[in-house]
């Protein structure tokens, strides 16, 4: 900050705390420069249950195909196995549970870039395991995301996106 005589001349510049924020600033800079930051995604724990309209929305979707939905186990909520997502090296998903509850985790500062939150549901198939529809969305602010509902299906023996639409903005 500029220190100013009584005619406001600027005489000097007070550098208290200066050197340590330049530092840290450098060091910002050289890892930004090399692309080396860490980006964190806040993942829910669980996958959750669909709603029947999901449910419904996977029969009409794929009305052509004359689907038998697979009636098992449709409230079952299981645990994200972190390990088994794969990604790019740059980024990682942590459990929202390890933040802050609702808008507070926006609120807190990070030794990483907390760059969004995201929450999956489970698959509903049909009962032979070819189409499917689940529910995805993505936090980037307190205010900031979006939910999706996305229709897959199988395709030579791999999983494609048929459709992702938009159901909820903010």
């Amino acid at each position: 900050m500029p220190i100013f005589n009584e005619k406001g001349e600027i005489i000097g510049t007070d550098t208290t705390g200066m050197g340590q924020k330049l530092k840290e600033f450098e060091q910002r800079k050289a890892e930004l420069k090399e692309n080396s930051i860490k980006l964190v995604v806040a993942i829910r724990d669980s996958v959750y249950p669909l709603e029947t309209k999901e449910i419904c929305l996977l029969v009409k979707h794929f009305a052509k195909q004359s689907l038998k939905l697979d009636s098992t186990d449709l409230n079952v909520k299981y645990k994200i196995d972190l390990k088994k997502l794969k990604t790019d090296e740059k980024l990682k998903f942590k459990y929202l549970s390890g933040f802050p509850k609702g808008s507070d985790i926006w609120k807190k500062e990070y030794d990483f870039h907390l760059s969004g939150t995201t929450h999956l549901s489970r698959i509903q198939f049909d009962s032979t395991k070819s189409f499917g529809i689940l529910k995805s969305g993505i936090g980037c602010g307190k205010l900031c995301g979006a939910e999706f509902r996305v229709f897959i299906r199988k395709d030579n023996g791999k999983w494609v996106i048929d459709e992702i639409k938009m159901t909820h903005v903010s």
